[in-house]
């Protein structure tokens, strides 16, 4: 990545730090650095209006092209994505089948029967007890109830049969997740479709590598959420849906700019539009050179902080399938005694700076073995940004030897 410079800075007059982002993708510091295509694009969106119903049909179309699938629909983000998706498989069989997104929205009575009036619809969403996240909430906001199945260290075939109920089962529901155990997706998607019901797939976290966004409407998933200002490098508000074109109808009925309960997750003209131009920037990019780029930032970061007292190596994030490694992270832990910080405080004095160090402490998420470390990554870090963190912690270091003499 180039050198960053700020031209302006419009968080000062809000008196606001700024947050130098060293945890890769994180939606509560911004989610991600937009590539310039996504910025013209949005600049060029905003010349103009359109009617928000068919520029979604038409992004829709580049999105089920890019994750090959029926139909697509950008979505406010993964987890309206989910939500979204969710609404689709509780009004699967219902009269709202009966209609499309174009002209006057009078089905709206019926789309506005989520989330509470949902008698006599299905609203059950099966999910393997293990597999449960903070992000599944989404399917209880659209209505849904989660119905968990098997232990935590044990699910049946069996647990997944005796689940599903006709008339009250919507779907299946499946995380993708770097600790994946207990029935794999192949068998989860094929007994869910044995039961007559569909799978959705959260796979928001999972790009890179490029293939994931085929791979599970591959595997027959029938929806897919990914997110879109993640590693595609889109607007932060944005998600990717893609899958079966009736159950994507569905979700669009529910959506904005319709009086749905997607309607309160509104994606502006200029945010899909940068959604696209992200997705397909992300597409065209050579992913072995941009691997080989944040292996050589990691690299640098290490050897410019080879002070007594920390620890530093190189840790990969892994792909949910434990199969592909994703890009690679500075994985730090430091020695109090002689360093002068535990690696808690160190996380936290990085925190404090102005501008402020965002790293992972304990990345669960990421890495197996998360337990007593923080990582940085370079995803989005200039190398000023990380030759400022390097200088920093080599300051923290000085301090405290200072402080001994």
């Amino acid at each position: 990545m180039d050198k960053v410079i700020v031209l302006s800075n419009p968080y000062k007059r809000l008196g606001v730090r700024r947050a130098i982002n060293a945890a890769g993708i994180l939606t509560r510091i911004g989610g991600s650095r937009s590539p310039s295509q996504v910025q013209k694009a949005m600049e060029a969106a905003t010349e103009s209006f359109v009617t928000i119903s068919e520029l979604q049909l038409a992004a829709g179309k580049v999105i089920a092209d890019a994750m090959g699938a029926e139909a697509g629909l950008p979505t406010a983000g993964g987890s309206a994505a989910i939500l979204l998706a969710s609404a689709a498989c509780i009004m699967k069989g219902s009269e709202l089948e009966n209609y499309e997104p174009k002209g006057p929205a009078i089905w709206r009575h019926i789309a506005r029967r989520l989330p509470l009036q949902t008698d006599g619809l299905p609203t059950e969403f099966i999910v393997q007890k293990w597999n449960r996240d903070e992000y599944d909430h989404a399917v209880e906001c659209a209505g849904g109830h989660l119905v968990e199945v098997g232990e935590n260290d044990r699910v049946t075939t069996d647990d997944l049969r005796l689940a599903y109920r006709k008339g009250r089962t919507a779907a299946y529901y499946y995380t993708v997740t770097v600790k994946s155990h207990g029935i794999p997706l192949e068998d989860y998607i094929k007994i869910a479709h044995e039961m007559g019901a569909p799978v959705i797939v959260d796979a928001c976290a999972e790009p890179p590598p490029k293939t994931s966004l085929k791979k599970y409407t591959g595997m027959g998933a029938d929806l897919v959420a990914i997110s879109g200002g993640k590693v595609i490098a889109g607007p932060n508000n944005t998600g990717l849906l893609a899958g079966r074109r009736d159950l994507i109808k569905l979700a669009h009925l529910q959506s904005y700019p319709f009086e749905g309960v997607g309607r309160p997750a509104k994606m502006s003209r200029e945010s899909i539009c940068g959604l696209i131009a992200a997705l397909d920037h992300y597409i065209a990019q050579d992913e072995e050179t941009v691997f080989r780029e944040q292996e050589e930032k990691i690299s640098h970061f290490i050897n410019q902080i080879k002070v007594p007292g920390v620890e530093t190596w190189i840790e990969y994030a892994m792909s949910g399938d434990g199969k592909s490694r994703k890009y690679p992270l500075c994985c730090i832990r430091t020695n109090e005694l002689v360093f002068g910080y535990s690696t808690r405080s160190l996380y936290e004095a990085l925190l404090e700076l102005d501008p402020s160090v965002v790293t992972i402490y304990e990345p669960y998420f990421l890495l197996e073995n998360y337990k007593g470390l923080f990582s940085v990554c370079a995803l989005f870090l200039s190398w000023d940004e990380l030759n400022y963190i390097a200088e920093s912690i080599r300051k923290f270091g000085i301090t405290h030897v200072s402080g001994l003499n």
